[in-house]
């Protein structure tokens, strides 16, 4: 009996491997072929500031920035200490009621309100600048003791609020 012959299987696989090959192919350069997914603006936008034209005024601009960045690096190493001037002021009390006092050139001098500490505190800012360039003043309000250091209980809760409300955003530190 006659029979036919068996065909390979490579036959069959080698032109199926061959469609494969072509339809990645087409599948990776689908992106390439479509159109832009937006269109593109047709005028660009202007920059906001218009750049120099001259070289002399970026290197002027350059130089003084870089100054700048020196000064502030230069702040920021400073200390504490080159930085804060503290003035000390001690806390009385009379008939009147709770007051703040310290000395100075001329003597013994009362703070009893808030005119009078915005009096004090833009004398101390100039004095402080006069000293040592710009320097932020910090007040400490020392509370008063007896002659063995017990503390003497004044100025209450409420007192030290109204004190705190005289100096606004300034540090102000009672001890």
């Amino acid at each position: 009996m006659i029979s036919t012959p068996r065909r390979a299987v490579t036959r069959f696989f080698i032109p199926l491997i061959d469609v494969l090959i072509l339809l990645f192919c087409i599948f990776l350069l689908m992106p390439f072929v479509s159109g832009p997914t937006a269109p593109e603006p047709s005028d660009p936008k202007p920059p906001k500031e218009k750049l120099p034209d001259n070289v002399e005024a970026l290197q002027r601009e350059l130089k003084e920035a870089k100054e700048r960045i020196t000064r502030m690096e230069a702040a920021m190493q400073a200390g504490l200490a080159d930085r804060v001037i503290v003035r000390a002021l001690q806390v009385g009390k009379d008939a009147n009621g709770v007051f703040l006092y310290y000395y100075d050139d001329t003597g013994r001098r009362e703070i009893r309100n808030s005119t009078q500490t915005l009096q004090l505190i833009a004398q101390q800012k100039t004095l402080a600048i006069k000293t040592g360039g710009v320097k932020d003043v910090m007040f400490l309000i020392l509370y008063p003791h007896d002659a063995k250091g017990n503390p003497l209980g004044y100025p209450n809760a409420k007192a030290e609020k109204e004190i705190q409300g005289w100096f606004g955003d300034l540090p102000v530190k009672f001890q």
